[in-house]
Parts: structure tokens; C-alpha cells; sequence
């Protein structure tokens, strides 16, 4: 096929411009994101996100206004850290996997954006007939609060660190997006119980809940994330919780993972200052792990899929999971 080599041909060519763009994202990142102790990492899912929109694949208009609005980002900048490959998919007719959505399974770990995209957004909607809360934790630059349907009646929280939600409001405003509907909960996750929070912001434990967690355990500790996780047992039946994870064996550098574990976290807490602290044990029967490991919670699993090699000596990198309230026995 011609399509992949001149796709990669045009990506080669235009590299000083990628080069360029991606310069211009960290020189903002470390002047405007980092020193007021805003989230860097919140930009990795939303700029994939924005990729698949401006590729065609995926709508999220709401995201796109907010291009020329966050600290680390404008128009220009997107311009040149995404137009070679925008124009190169266009041109060739051809995405790389980690583009497409829905994203083809046997992609794998290169796919890993769009395949996280594509199960938060299916757990979302498939949840929507069924709950009538949205909590959306760990927010960052998350846009699924102003893409509900329009005859929509949910309750919205978005809940997220401080210095990250105030940024993400005045972004909002800037952009003109309409965000009435949503209600802001700030909280520390390591530090604050964000369901308290979220209470005294009028969230009501008694209505049924889809929660979203996006890119977020892995930078709390094993407490937190468990007590996170068994917060859901408090709320009413018929709620769950969708998130996302890395293997331990990756956040630990273990076995396969010695360079490229110690390589991604070095790479994380130099560029974004934020450390990978969590991660789930997946190198031996990880469904089976996390279905003990969320009934200590009291939860049970719904949905599991991790990506990454199984085979004998390896370990999945990366997972995502839906789980939900352990019905009462009658």
C-alpha cells in the first residue's frame, strides 16, 4: 500500500514544523502550567482527542474552542505540533491506529488513546439512560460535560485540583462555551475525601451515578485509589465507575518493562512534574486480579480490558475497567 509509506514520507518532511510546535507546547507548559501548579498531564488525552476531531473521526467542537484558550496551547502552536499530520492523513487517506476511532482492538498499546477514548465515551453514553448524575473526577480538560445530548437532564459535577479547574473555567468563559449546566468541585485527591466535597457542592449520594476517571489513578497513592474505588459503595444502586490504569509491573520497572518503566516515569515527572506513583499487578490472571481486587472494595467488575502482551514473562501496560455497586444480597 502506498498510503502508509507516504504518510510517513510527509511526516518525515515536516518534522522541523512538528519539532517547532513542540517546542513552542513546552516552553507555554513550563511558563504557564507548571509554576502555578496546573496539570500538565491533562494535555496528553485532550490533544488526542483534538488530533481525532481535526482528523475527521471523532466530533468534540467544545474542545476545539478551547485550543486557543488553555495556558500551554493556542492556535498557532496546534498549527504546527499537529498540522503535518493532519495534512498528511488527509492527503494519504490514511490514520495510524492510534488515531482511528473506534480504534481496531488488535492495534493494541499503539492505540492506546483511542481506545481509552472510545470506552470512556461508550460507558458514558450507554450510562446515561440509566443514572442521573455525572461526576467527572480528575477532570483536566475533559469536554464530555458540553457534549451531552441536548434533551439531557443530568446533574453534571466536574471535579479536579484547584489551580487546574480555575484555569479550565476562565478557559471556558474565553472560549465562550456554556458551561451553567456544570457544577466545579475543587479538591486534592491525595489529600481531601473528594465524595465530602462533592457532597457539600450539592451532589446527592441517594441518585444513581456514572463517575468517569480518567488518567488519574496513576498519580495517586494505593490509598487513595482505594478508597476512591470503595466510595462507590456509598452511593445509590445502579451506580458505577469507569477508569482507566497502568500495570505495576510498568510504574515499577519491572522484568520487560526495566527501561521503558523508568524511562516513561523519568520522562513524566521531568516535563510535567507530576510522578506515576500506581499501578495494578496484571503479569499473572489480571482479570481474575481485579475482580478480588475490587470485591475487597466492594465493588464488582463489569467491563475489563487491558492492552499489552500476555504471554509467559510479560505483562499488559495499560487497562481500563467499568465497575459498579455489588447489589444487596437479598
Amino acid at each position: 500500500m502506498i498510503r502508509i509509506p507516504a504518510f510517513i514520507l510527509i511526516m518525515i518532511l515536516l518534522s522541523p514544523v512538528t519539532l517547532l510546535g513542540s517546542i513552542g507546547y513546552l516552553l507555554k507548559l513550563f511558563a504557564f502550567n507548571r509554576s502555578k501548579g496546573i496539570s500538565g498531564t491533562a494535555y496528553e488525552p485532550y490533544l488526542g482527542r483534538m488530533l481525532m476531531h481535526d482528523t475527521g473521526v471523532r466530533n468534540d467542537m467544545a474542545g476545539r474552542k478551547l485550543i486557543s484558550t488553555l495556558p500551554a496551547m493556542n492556535a498557532f502552536i496546534w498549527m504546527l505540533l499537529a498540522g503535518p499530520t493532519i495534512l498528511a492523513a488527509r492527503v494519504c487517506g490514511y490514520l495510524p491506529s492510534g488515531l482511528r476511532y473506534p480504534a481496531p482492538r488488535r492495534a493494541g498499546v499503539s492505540a492506546v488513546l483511542s481506545l481509552r477514548t472510545e470506552m470512556f465515551d461508550t460507558t458514558l453514553n450507554e450510562s446515561l439512560e440509566s443514572v442521573e448524575q455525572v461526576v467527572i473526577l480528575g477532570a483536566g480538560w475533559d469536554t464530555r460535560a458540553y457534549a451531552l445530548p441536548q434533551n439531557s437532564n443530568h446533574r453534571v459535577f466536574e471535579v479536579d485540583a484547584p489551580a487546574t479547574q480555575k484555569a479550565k473555567r476562565a478557559a471556558l468563559s474565553k472560549a465562550g462555551i456554556d458551561s451553567s449546566h456544570v457544577t466545579f468541585v475543587a479538591t486534592d485527591f491525595n489529600q481531601q475525601p473528594w465524595l465530602e466535597t462533592l457532597q457539600a457542592h450539592g451532589f446527592d449520594p441517594a441518585i444513581p451515578t456514572y463517575i468517569l476517571w480518567e488518567g488519574v489513578t496513576m498519580y495517586l497513592d494505593q490509598e487513595a485509589v482505594a478508597d476512591s474505588l470503595h466510595s462507590l459503595t456509598t452511593l445509590a444502586e445502579g451506580s458505577v465507575i469507569a477508569f482507566d490504569f497502568f500495570s505495576e509491573e510498568l510504574v515499577k520497572a519491572k522484568g520487560p518493562f526495566f527501561l521503558i518503566g523508568r524511562l516513561i516515569t523519568l520522562s513524566f515527572g521531568l516535563i510535567y512534574g507530576e510522578h506515576i506513583i500506581w499501578g495494578f499487578p496484571m503479569r499473572i490472571k489480571a482479570g481474575e486480579s481485579m475482580v478480588e481486587y475490587l470485591s475487597k472494595q466492594g465493588l464488582a467488575l463489569s467491563q475489563f480490558e487491558v492492552l499489552g502482551s500476555i504471554s509467559k514473562g510479560k505483562a499488559p501496560v495499560y487497562g481500563f475497567a467499568l465497575a459498579e455497586k455489588k447489589p444487596r444480597k437479598p
